[in-house]
């Protein structure tokens, strides 16, 4: 979920906001992202494999759109945003998508690992940042010109980091959804789920509790990084589950299909309701929200997100995010037609 209090979370004193916070980042931190960046890259070989080479350049413009929809998002409404950081890593992808497995697979641990131990010895080099006290936070609320300018600059520092760490980091977890994608369509091998339950997962979530307690109080920066790794046997595990049990779960696919197809609109509508609350209603909680408030106003909109989506499926209404996107995408590609 979103940060919108810009990094400040209020230490929990008591056991459960205690609890919480360490559930989150060894359960939850970056596993959402490794897995949505994951299935992205399987998703454009199950698209590539259905409408063949041609439609290269059909997933090009999407990605491009995607791409403008991000940036606009960036600026105006949240610099958080990671539609920019998966249109660049796609648009890479398509260039790379037809390359043996072999070659693919030194590709993505290239891009993974190489960045991510670079920072590591720049942070170490520079002998870390102090983290252990909590940052000063502007409880004023915002104008829109404020709101506005504070998502330029902060956008534009997030923009800095893309060549550098987060394009190859998203990059190398995309291809490592097309080699889940060769191994299962094309191969017919994979993780079997014990291995996935008893080896990938343990070791994801204990290799993330031991960066959390050695790094978090003077060098999380460091922890963020050793979890982005961690995160990844995780996700294909995960991954390999639901492959492997793909008729067991076939009931739910109704519902999961449903959510895909508003995607946009849900993660634009999360933007809106977090820049409303914490940036003009109720600006107090950047200085005092806690991982406990976090995690409930997380329930919160993961019900509000559902309802709309059975509203919307019910009633047969497409999401106004998407409305948009398939028009600017049929402009480009009657360009090119």
């Amino acid at each position: 979920m979103a940060n919108f209090t810009s990094g400040s979370v209020v230490d929990s004193s008591d056991k459960i906001g205690a609890s919480l916070s360490f559930a989150a980042d060894v359960l939850a931190h970056g596993r959402f992202r490794t897995i949505f960046s994951i299935l992205f890259g399987l998703s454009l070989c199950l698209f590539y494999e259905k409408y063949g080479p041609h439609c290269i350049s059909k997933m090009r413009n999407r990605l491009l759109v995607l791409g403008a929809f991000g940036c606009v998002h960036g600026f105006v409404l949240w610099p958080g945003d990671i539609l920019l950081n998966y249109s660049i890593s796609g648009l890479l992808l398509l260039y790379v998508l037809r390359l043996d497995s072999a070659t693919l697979l030194k590709l993505a641990i290239c891009a993974v690992f190489i960045p991510i131990f670079i920072l590591m010895l720049l942070i170490y080099q520079s002998g870390g940042a102090d983290f252990t006290q909590p940052p000063q936070v502007d409880m004023a609320p915002f104008s829109v010109f404020e709101l506005l300018v504070f998502n330029f600059y902060n956008y534009i520092g997030m923009l800095a980091l893309l060549p550098t760490v987060t394009v190859w980091y998203i990059f190398g977890l995309m291809v490592i959804g097309v080699l889940v994608y060769r191994a299962y369509w094309l191969e017919n091998i994979g993780f079997s789920t014990p291995f996935s339950l008893l080896v990938l997962i343990p070791f994801s979530i204990l290799g993330s509790a031991w960066a959390r307690l050695t790094f978090t109080e003077s060098k999380i920066l460091i922890f963020d990084l050793f979890n982005w790794l961690f995160a990844i046997p995780f996700s294909i595990a995960l991954v390999c589950i639901g492959l492997n049990h793909a008729e067991q779960i076939s009931k739910w696919r109704s519902m999961l299909s449903a959510v895909g197809r508003y995607t946009l609109s849900l993660y634009l509508l999360q933007s809106v309701i977090g820049v409303w609350l914490f940036q003009f209603a109720y600006p107090m909680w950047r200085a005092n929200f806690t991982q406990t408030d976090y995690f409930l106003l997380f329930i919160g909109l993961t019900i509000l997100q559902l309802a709309l989506v059975w509203w919307f499926r019910r009633n047969a209404i497409r999401g106004p995010a998407e409305i948009v996107f398939a028009s600017c995408q049929d402009y480009l590609n009657k360009r090119e037609s």
